[in-house]
């Protein structure tokens, strides 16, 4: 039922006006490192409809980081990454409530392994974000990763960190020259097997990175050598196999505060980021973020306000 087309308002007319304005927060001259930090999230449904029920939460993830005044950006941009099927209606909408919408390239994914779902392989488009080196770092949030507050910190106390060299093995030379990826980075998020001190599984749903061309090269010269990973973790694996805690690139392990995956009643007040296809919920706390942020959504976006910063966006 969570894939079913939502019976929502959608005030796509007011997009459209916009579609050809600048991205809300966006500065590509600047030369401050970090305004080149940018929020991002990736669009892989391949339903055409503007009540996609994806769609529907990547304009609410859209409000709730560049307009909400609950949990809004005053500093850095929201990009949605988008698959090459996307339908132009649906992408300058989406370029109209103040986004940049940027194409991925897909990548060829074929696991020989049962159980593995055909729109799975679309995922794997998302590692070309490591090559999209404008920008610094990334916040990447899944699509039903809602921020509920302020999450900017989050760039922050994601550390770039040095490779550890001792541990680099075949798969960290790269096939061109064999040279040896072994440079800083970062990647962080928050683990589903915290006290798992082998596999601490990096939830990948919200996660800091920084792009890298070197980076981008070992993802994509390894993420076909589908024996190494549980394909049926899909690129969520794969990732985790690449900054293993005990490799030469380890993940940064978040509070879960940041990404807090399979909620429940508890957890009212205790997250920045909820993760959970809020839009399917029937009751609780989680159907009432949903409604009301929903509502709020659309009385701004028929505001003069909005009107005015778009306007003003240039």
């Amino acid at each position: 039922p969570f894939q079913n087309d939502l019976k929502l308002d959608l005030p796509v007319e007011t997009f459209l006006q916009f579609k050809t304005n600048r991205p809300h927060n966006y500065d590509p001259s600047s030369s401050n490192p970090k305004k080149n930090y940018a929020y991002a999230t990736f669009m892989a449904t391949h339903n055409p409809s503007l009540k996609d029920p994806y769609y529907m939460a990547i304009h609410s993830l859209i409000y709730r980081v560049l307009w909400s005044p609950r949990s809004r950006t005053t500093q850095y941009p929201f990009i949605v990454f988008v698959a090459d099927f996307v339908t132009q209606e649906q992408r300058d909408a989406l370029a109209g409530a103040g986004a940049i919408v940027r194409e991925l390239a897909p990548l060829e994914w074929n696991p020989n392994v049962e159980g593995v779902q055909h729109r799975w392989k679309d995922l794997f488009a998302k590692l070309n974000m490591w090559n999209e080196t404008d920008f610094s770092r990334i916040l990447f949030l899944d699509a039903d990763a809602f921020p509920v507050a302020n999450i900017d910190e989050m760039f922050e106390i994601a550390p770039v960190q040095k490779c550890t060299e001792g541990k680099l093995g075949l798969d960290d030379l790269l096939e061109e020259d064999f040279s040896a990826v072994c440079e800083e980075y970062v990647f962080a998020g928050v683990p589903q097997n915290p006290f798992n001190e082998t596999d601490i599984n990096i939830n990948v749903g919200a996660m800091v990175f920084s792009p890298s061309p070197r980076m981008h090269q070992r993802l994509l010269q390894n993420y076909v050598k589908t024996d190494r990973y549980n394909c049926l973790m899909a690129e969520q694996a794969f990732l985790n196999w690449m900054f293993n805690i005990n490799g030469a690139f380890p993940a940064t392990e978040l509070e879960r505060k940041w990404g807090g995956f399979f909620p429940n009643e508890q957890d009212e007040g205790r997250l920045k980021v909820v993760h959970e296809k809020l839009w399917s919920e029937e009751k609780g706390w989680l159907r009432e973020e949903w409604v009301t942020q929903w509502q709020a959504m659309l009385k701004f976006y028929g505001s003069g306000e909005f009107v005015e910063a778009r306007t003003a966006d240039g």
